[in-house]
């Protein structure tokens, strides 16, 4: 079977993520990525905006905010926090990510990792942040 492609990673990133997201200092590297907790694996991006963008040409709601990072040397730096903003966007998320894993020959995500996943996000009507 094929790995995951990098757009399924980055979905299941957000997915695990929750409503605390994820920004790119915390992905920038493929030896400090982020770690799934769910899976074995590994998302990491030198272009987290572009992914976003690439979710977002896939109907994939993804909210953002600029979240500074204040680097050793005292000096600022801007990055913005992406996350899925509420459940439906995490179950279309799920949605799409589903279809890469069936188009790869995996398995779906099983029912309880996707309540799991879904229920960590606020409902519709509210949104993080």
């Amino acid at each position: 079977m094929k790995q995951p492609t990098k757009i399924e990673n980055c979905l299941y990133a957000f997915l695990e993520a929750g409503p605390a997201g994820l920004r790119q200092i915390e992905v920038a590297s493929p030896l400090q990525g982020y770690r799934f907790k769910q899976q074995p694996g590994l998302f990491w991006s030198s272009c987290l905006n572009t992914d976003v963008s690439r979710l977002g040409k896939q109907n994939i709601l993804i909210a953002r905010t600029l979240d500074p990072f204040t680097r050793k040397d005292g000096g600022q730096a801007n990055f913005y926090r992406y996350w899925l903003p509420n459940r439906k966007a995490a179950g279309q998320a799920i949605n799409l990510l589903n279809h890469y894993r069936l188009k790869r020959g995996a398995d779906y995500l099983t029912v309880n990792l996707v309540q799991m996943l879904v229920e960590q996000f606020p409902p519709e009507e509210t949104q993080a942040r």
